[in-house]
């Protein structure tokens, strides 16, 4: 048993170490397009360089601080994903930019891979996302729930482990490794929200993206501003969701740090309600505090807890 546990550890180890390797590979300007692998955004590059544990130079597309659904790829982007061997994008309509994007270089050997699907996402209030071009209606936000990333984690095991199949035992160890992680966090979240009253447990976001995060951690979401970036809110609507806030009295309303967060910082003065602007969803932070999933998801749940509570 105490055998099994270090090797574990190790092995944990050993992966960290060989991501953050990658990571460092990774900001240099050289690319080594042998073992190269490319993703829409940046949380979805640390998944993919959590599984691949050095061996594979990750990329993102759109750097951090993008909005993912609206980032407009540039001549090097086209160009970095042209050397790609390996392709993972979110899918489900996040990224509004992809079809045309990936059809200007698609090369049948290149292994293109949608992550989420397959999953049962959660259907959107409208025909669409926004002015995104949500599929049939769904959320793409399935990342915010980490039990899901368990299921992104074999998702990229299994392509890494087609595209490189001598290393595929090490890419199924840095898979069950970071799963492990995963449900650590999990559990941490769980725990700190209990600290948040249950009839306190409401969400009032700028952007529509934290369905997943709620139904797996027992809130609610209540409203937001816009479902989708890009699309400004009528003055009776920002009215309406302003009263419903005062009705409910929701304690804090909140924004990710990648969009202007001027109309929810009014809505809440309007409404007498803290406001807190620094969440993140579909981008990470250059540095601290979401300069990786599982400090952003920390990070977050921090900003909740103390808003609420």
């Amino acid at each position: 048993m105490r055998r099994a546990a270090f090797r574990f550890f190790a092995l944990s180890v050993k992966c960290g170490l060989l991501v953050l390797l990658g990571m460092v590979a990774d900001a240099a300007s050289a690319v080594d397009v042998t073992h190269l692998a490319v993703t829409s955004n940046t949380v979805l590059a640390d998944f993919v360089a959590n599984v691949a544990g050095g061996k594979f130079q990750v990329r993102a597309l759109a750097p951090a601080g993008t909005d993912p659904h609206t980032f407009q790829p540039t001549p090097a982007s086209i160009r970095l994903l042209s050397q790609a061997r390996v392709v993972f994008f979110n899918g489900a309509g996040l990224e509004e930019w992809w079809d045309r994007t990936i059809r200007s270089v698609k090369k049948p050997e290149v292994a293109v891979v949608e992550l989420s699907q397959g999953l049962a996402t959660i259907g959107m209030s409208g025909a669409n996302h926004g002015s995104h071009g949500q599929t049939e209606g769904r959320d793409p936000h399935v990342w915010l729930d980490p039990n899901l990333v368990k299921v992104y984690a074999d998702k990229i095991r299994d392509t890494l482990s087609r595209v490189d199949s001598t290393n595929a035992g090490f890419y199924a160890d840095c898979a069950r490794a970071y799963q492990a992680k995963l449900d650590g966090l999990d559990d941490w979240i769980r725990s700190e929200l209990q600290k948040v009253p249950a009839a306190r447990r409401k969400l009032v976001t700028f952007h529509s993206a934290f369905r997943y995060f709620a139904r797996r951690y027992g809130l609610t979401v209540r409203g937001f501003v816009v479902e989708s970036p890009g699309k400004e809110p009528s003055a009776k609507a920002l009215a309406d969701l302003t009263r419903q806030i005062k009705q409910e009295e929701i304690p804090a309303v909140f924004a990710e740090a990648d969009f202007n967060a001027k109309l929810l910082e009014t809505l809440a003065r309007d409404a007498g309600v803290k406001v807190v602007t620094n969440l993140y969803d579909g981008s990470l932070s250059n540095g601290p505090p979401a300069d990786t999933y599982i400090h952003m998801m920390r990070h977050n749940v921090n900003q909740m807890v103390n808003a609420l509570k």
